[in-house]
């Protein structure tokens, strides 16, 4: 039986991996966003929009599954914790987004926008104070 050890990328480059981790995840957060926005707005044609929230979401957890199989060092330890935890909020959220767009949810339009600007600003804060 062979088995695979976590990576083990030195300081800088599991850093890197971070920023760019947050950044990724930003991204499908933001598209996210503007999906709900065009979707109220009566913009975004068919399921479309199901789709784009499950690619969205599907990318985030690729995203943290990948990052979060990185073995920090030592000294990254609470900085992991940062950013997986932004990261993984942020795939939560996205989930609630999709039930809410696949059910027609509109209602919750409104609170999801909100908290995905919250998400959006969180996932920067985190990005911000990487060593």
């Amino acid at each position: 039986m062979v088995g695979c050890a976590p990576q083990s990328p030195d300081h800088s480059s599991w850093t890197d991996q971070a920023h760019q981790s947050l950044e990724d995840v930003a991204s499908e957060v933001s598209t996210v966003t503007l999906l709900l926005r065009l979707e109220r707005d009566g913009k975004v044609p068919g399921k479309y929009q199901q789709v784009v929230a499950q690619d969205s979401e599907s990318a985030v957890g690729e995203t943290l599954a990948r990052f979060g199989g990185e073995q920090p060092e030592p000294r990254d330890d609470d900085e992991y914790r940062q950013v997986t935890s932004a990261m993984s909020d942020a795939s939560d959220l996205l989930s609630e987004v999709r039930i809410a767009i696949v059910r027609r949810d509109t209602a919750e339009y409104p609170h999801l926008l909100e908290q995905l600007e919250k998400s959006r600003r969180d996932l920067a804060d985190v990005e911000e104070q990487l060593r």
